[in-house]
């Protein structure tokens, strides 16, 4: 049950890059890869399997993270490895209200959107409920991090912004 728990979210973001895949050709020749909070300042791309596959990219970088954080913790606090495991749902689930929106009519896009932005708030607040308290106890294992798991995760930060910073900088 345990080894399902953890597998759901990995699962979800599969299925993002999956809906992508299926629905490409019908995809139009521009995706949109940023707007505002209230979706009135759209940035368009056009479409190539970078910018139609760059959202679920993103959230594998950041679930990857958030994996190696959720293992590193496990041993220190079982609610702080909960934490974790909630924010990794909320990354899957983040990126498959993502490729709804992506494959959407305009119309469902703006569901899709705001529920993407319910689904991280809810996520960030559950998060903090059942991690809370446990901080404190974080910081002795941050300090245990080995050199591979701080290696990796220099990567993913800078794959990170590089996936979600420097396209918005460029088709700006």
């Amino acid at each position: 049950m345990k080894v399902l728990k953890s597998a759901i979210p990995w699962l979800v973001l599969l299925a993002s890059f999956a809906i992508l895949a299926l629905f490409y050709n019908a995809l139009p020749n521009e995706i949109l890869i940023a707007r505002s909070f209230f979706g009135n300042e759209a940035t368009r791309a056009p479409k190539s399997l970078f910018t139609v596959f760059r959202v679920p990219l993103i959230e594998l970088v950041c679930a990857s993270a958030i994996e190696i954080m959720r293992r590193k913790f496990a041993p220190v606090d079982t609610k702080f490895a909960l934490m974790w495991l909630v924010l990794l749902y909320t990354v899957s689930l983040k990126s498959l209200f993502q490729s709804f929106e992506t494959i959407s009519a305009e119309n469902f896009a703006n569901i899709f959107f705001y529920m993407t932005i319910g689904v991280v708030a809810l996520g960030l607040a559950a998060a903090l409920f059942v991690g809370r308290g446990v901080f404190a106890k974080s910081s002795r294992a941050v300090r245990t991090f080995d050199a591979v798991d701080k290696s990796i995760l220099i990567f993913l930060l800078f794959s990170y912004l590089g996936l979600a910073i420097v396209p918005i900088l460029i088709y700006k």
